[in-house]
């Protein structure tokens, strides 16, 4: 059942050479590197106690958890407080991708059947797979434990980092735990990387429902049981235990089905399709869409849930702001504004970025039709490659304005009219040029260098840390400029400019026309 199990490990080892490597520096440096921040950027205990009563207020609290040590505050206390659910996520989304690499997507392109071929145990792959996962956790667990300890900035403790770090790496091998389980259920990889996104997205709504409101909602959620750590405060292990214990019943559970499941398909097989294409689908726009849709809708719904949840805590906004001198204070030296509209600015300068996963996920579909062969089918028939790339480009442009309108849709329904439609609109329609500029940045990979398109994720994941880190952080502000978001001004807050967003705009199609050029020039699959 397990034979071979060295073998295969050392393989996946081979494989994941590039990828694993990368995501462990990037989350173990990030994670040094705020702390190694806060020694300039909180010096004395002022500013600390103005940062964390910035931090206290409900749209803070919504965004990255309860507020603890406020009577004894420290720049280890705050680091954690603005940092640790961060890292926690992208771990989560780590842990996805790699397990259902390694699980679902090598059954479904048909590696599994040639590797079970060999004297390879038939729980091999998944249990070589979970142990890459836990191991590749809890080194990056002990670096970033062992870095906090080096920096050793105010309020650092050996406990205190082991939690913070301990806490990153059991919501890693949760997630990892939970996407096996899903890859024995489910039939596709899309689906598996659905439900481990879904997961990770209802984990963080539930998190923020619960730490605004003050309930239970939040112990549900592995995200908000992680940060109930209090690291560097209390230093609670319990979560820890509690999550790592979650996760081996996971495993447990995707292991037993594992052992019986008929090998190529999940316990849900997947739905047939049709024997016969409608009108709209025979066309190459049509297919586009269809390839795209499920993904879209789930994301919209997803973004309009997050709207909501950000919205409906406008009523407090407001009142926090008329209680207590030192946020008027702040919101004064920020650029002035109402409560309410710096909390709008600030949400979609995050939600921006984030709107634009689902559109360069979108031109990235082409890519990844193309390297499975499924292109080679289509180009056999009397179909110019310009129509079927531009018809997952356009599809993306709207799917820009169709994100953005959800998250503006789902804030102003929930704040019971205490945010203004137009004023929200105006404000997430700002990043429509931003989203544009990340789908012509996929479009000209998919072009001109189809090996490359992971770094349309570098690009995204840098524009999260610039523009949201950058501003905590105070990084030098052409760390901001590298990316579009960086230019978009931050509607109702800054004062509206034409300008950069008709040069955004401006590179966006040039980039998307210099992909469709390449990609009609260049090997199918090469």
């Amino acid at each position: 059942m397990f034979a071979n199990f060295g073998k295969y490990f050392a393989f996946i080892c081979r494989r994941e050479r590039l990828s694993s490597p990368i995501w462990l520096l990037s989350i173990v440096c990030f994670a040094v590197l705020c702390a190694s921040a806060y020694p300039g950027l909180l010096p004395d205990k002022a500013s600390l106690i103005g940062a964390m009563t910035m931090m206290n207020t409900p749209a803070m609290i919504a965004m990255m958890g309860n507020v603890y040590g406020l009577g004894a505050p420290t720049q280890a206390i705050a680091m954690a407080q603005e940092c640790l659910v961060w890292f926690l996520l992208a771990i989560a989304i780590m842990n996805v991708f790699l397990v259902n690499r390694h699980t679902r997507v090598d059954e479904e392109l048909g590696r599994q059947e040639m590797l079970i071929a060999l004297p390879v145990g038939r729980m091999t792959g998944s249990v070589s797979a979970l142990a890459f996962a836990s191991a590749l956790n809890v080194l990056i667990a002990a670096f970033i434990s062992v870095g906090l300890i080096a920096f050793d900035i105010d309020g650092t403790t050996v406990s205190g980092a082991f939690a913070y770090g301990g806490v990153i790496g059991a919501t890693g091998f949760l997630f990892a735990a939970l996407t096996l389980l899903a890859a024995q259920v489910l039939s596709t990889s899309r689906g598996v990387a659905g439900i481990g996104m879904a997961a990770l997205g209802l984990s963080y709504i539930l998190r923020a429902s619960g730490d605004v409101s003050d309930n239970a909602l939040s112990l549900i959620s592995p995200i908000g049981l992680g940060l109930k750590i209090e690291a560097f405060y209390s230093d609670d292990p319990l979560p820890i235990a509690i999550i790592l214990a979650e996760g081996i019943v996971l495993a447990v559970g995707a292991l037993a089905l594992n052992a019986v499941r008929d090998h190529g398909t999940g316990i849900i097989a997947a739905r047939r399709g049709k024997s016969r294409a409608s009108r709209f689908l025979r066309s190459p726009f049509g297919l586009a869409r269809r390839l795209v849709r499920n993904t879209a809708v789930c994301w919209t719904v997803a973004l309009f849930v997050i709207g909501c949840m950000y919205g409906s805590v406008a009523s407090d906004i407001e009142d926090f702001a008329a209680d207590n001198e030192m946020v008027s204070q702040f919101l004064e030296a920020a650029g002035g504004g109402t409560m309410t509209e710096q909390y709008i600015a600030m949400l979609f300068s995050v939600m921006g970025i984030l709107c634009a996963v689902p559109c360069a996920s979108s031109v990235l579909r082409l890519r990844s039709e193309e390297s499975r062969g499924r292109l080679e089918q289509v180009f056999a028939r009397s179909v110019k490659r310009s129509s079927m790339f531009f018809g997952f480009v356009v599809i993306s442009f709207a799917e820009g304005f169709v994100m953005l309108f959800a998250t503006a849709a789902g804030m102003v329904s929930a704040s019971g009219g205490l945010i203004e439609f137009g004023v929200t609109l105006q404000s997430a329609f700002a990043y429509l040029p931003a989203l544009w500029a990340m789908t012509g940045c996929a479009a000209l990979l998919v072009g001109a260098l189809p090996k490359l398109t992971a770094l349309v994720w570098a690009m995204i994941g840098y524009s999260f840390v610039a523009i949201y880190l950058g501003l905590l952080l105070d990084f030098p502000a052409w760390t901001m400029q590298i990316t579009p978001f960086g230019h978009i001004p931050q509607l109702p807050v800054d004062e509206f400019s034409f300008a950069p967003l008709v040069a955004i705009s401006a590179i966006a199609a040039t980039l998307t026309a210099v992909g469709a050029w390449r990609y009609g020039k260049r090997d199918i699959a090469q």
